[in-house]
């Protein structure tokens, strides 16, 4: 690639939409309708795009991959139309290959190919020339200034350019995607299950909110940004640290806690309240206009939106919390005390409804009319009458065991273990089926969801979602969300939800959230009888 820096021009900045004279000539070409990478055996988990290199002055506008494959065949990945073509385009770094995209939503994207060669069997294309996904497009060159690989890029903008390789600012500012989000969301957006879509200016650090507005609000580090689907930034506002909390309240209100305990009430991107509460770096609680703070002695503290004191509960001296989950009416928190784990249920105002000493930290799941609860091998069900053992789970759940419990009482279990088992037990404790879960390698727990009861959704630490017949575990669908490289996504931003209607959405913690059917995702099981 070239490697100098430069800045796109205002006009394209503000109208990153507005295509060339020409760029409607590629309809002749087709529309899209599947895509692919121009490689094959990409590295797991790298992923360079927007990285900052000091060698070079800014960051990266593509991906580069195929390391050390000089003279591997380079593939289309879409069907397009060649804008450009060079066997010296980058001259002493080679070759570059431009096609353009026509997408399905009558969007416009370039592919470029860059550091290409061509050989006596393998030459690039011409200008103008139509292609498929697959076409034969060049190899993988070797640049003068690194070991052989392939740069590949996504962008809607410079048709006839092969332009900088990096840039100032954000990329994603500048008019250029991540072609590996770009791809996986693309992949999505032809399933027909896909219902809509947003994509984020920059990757979350805690799941995106969605406000009663309509609009998204995601933390990103020390940054809060709102967003009107599909990408419109409205406002963003930067904090004095980190952001460990964040919650949308009525009326388009978004309330978040920072690592400094600074609490900020925030509406159409202006202060509505702000105070200090100092506390665990955890997510709050919101219960309607009630924010719950977990405080430094283990204790609890709520607050109106104005930060006006509500009620307080004492902590327990010595104690941390491990755990703190929020059912809507109740409160569980898993304590680590001097004696042990302590699991203690409160009500919404903070008063004490039930305490069970434990062996382990629990895996905690609110449940239909009570609490569920995975203290090692022992499946506890909790609720306003006392604690009732239910079921013994075998193997020993592993570091990244999940729980989740349906509509009418049926227990999922990800054990975790080394077979990867998929168990499910009834209300009262016997076992419905047992399955192998799909795949490994989850170095966090999967979320699990249910919606109306027919499905099982698990979303693993990669961003592949997996959807089970929830009668058999049997294995029904698998869609990918892009979950960013090993340096630049966030697997705690997951998102797993699943509406009334079965809309499911979901977000691998990178840019990307999507929206799918459910009924579509899981066929005729979808459909079942609940009870």
């Amino acid at each position: 690639m070239r490697f100098w820096l430069t800045v796109i021009t205002f006009g394209l900045f503000l109208f990153p939409t507005i295509l060339p004279v020409n760029a409607q000539t590629g309809a002749a070409c087709g529309v899209v309708d599947a895509i692919d990478y121009p490689i094959d055996e990409l590295v797991p988990g790298y992923d360079d795009f927007a990285r900052y290199r000091q060698r070079f002055g800014g960051n990266h506008t593509g991906l580069d991959t195929g390391f050390d494959r000089w003279g591997d065949p380079v593939r289309a990945s879409a069907r397009g139309r060649v804008t450009y073509a060079d066997p010296e385009g980058w001259d002493t770094e080679k070759g570059v290959v431009i096609i353009e995209h026509i997408m399905p939503d009558n969007t416009i994207a370039y592919s470029l190919y860059g550091h290409m060669e061509e050989t006596d069997i393998i030459g690039f294309p011409q200008v103008g020339q139509c292609v498929e996904r697959g076409s034969l497009i060049g190899t993988i060159g070797w640049p003068s200034r690194g070991r052989p690989h392939l740069h590949y890029e996504i962008r809607r903008i410079l048709p006839n350019d092969g332009g900088p390789g990096y840039v100032i600012n954000n990329p994603l500012d500048e008019g250029w995607y991540n072609p590996l989000d770009f791809t996986e969301l693309w992949r999505a957006r032809l399933n027909p299950a896909y219902v809509a879509s947003i994509t984020f200016d920059r990757v979350a650090s805690l799941p995106p909110i969605q406000l009663d507005t309509g609009e998204y609000v995601i933390a990103s580090g020390d940054l809060l940004t709102a967003v009107s689907p599909p990408s419109l930034v409205l406002w963003r506002i930067q904090t004095d640290g980190l952001i460990t909390g964040l919650a949308g309240l009525s009326g388009g209100r978004v309330a978040a806690h920072t690592e400094t305990g600074q609490v900020l009430i925030l509406q159409n991107g202006r202060y509505a309240a702000l105070w200090s509460q100092p506390g665990a770096n955890t997510p709050f609680l919101a219960n309607g206009e009630t924010l719950i703070f977990l405080t430094p002695d283990a204790g609890l503290a709520a607050f109106d939106t104005a930060g006006t004191v509500l009620w307080t509960l004492p902590g327990t001296p010595g104690a941390t919390i491990e755990d703190a989950v929020f059912n809507g009416s109740q409160i569980a928190l898993t304590l680590q005390t001097g004696s042990g784990i302590l699991w203690r249920l409160l009500d919404a105002a903070g008063q004490i409804a039930a305490e069970l000493p434990l062996r382990d930290r629990p895996i905690t799941s609110p449940a239909f009319n009570g609490w569920m609860l995975l203290d090692r091998t022992e499946l506890i069900f909790q609720n306003g009458s006392g604690s009732q053992s239910l079921a013994t789970v075998s193997p020993l759940p592993g570091s990244t065991a999940q729980i989740t419990v349906d509509v009418v009482g049926n227990t999922y279990v990800y054990l975790g273990d080394t077979d990867n088992t998929l168990v499910t037990f009834d209300s009262s404790g016997a076992l419905r089926w047992r399955a192998e879960y799909p795949r490994g390698g989850n170095f966090l727990p999967p979320l699990l969801e249910t919606g109306r009861g027919c499905l099982l959704y698990a979303l693993d630490s990669d961003g592949l979602l997996n959807v089970f017949n929830a009668a058999d575990g049997s294995l029904l669908n698998q869609l990918q969300v892009y979950a960013g490289g090993s340096r630049n996504g966030n697997p705690n931003a997951r998102l797993l939800t699943i509406s009334d209607t079965e809309q499911v959405q979901v977000m691998g913690g990178y840019l990307t959230m999507l929206t799918l059917d459910g009924f579509k995702l899981g066929g005729e099981a979808a459909n079942c009888v609940i009870g």
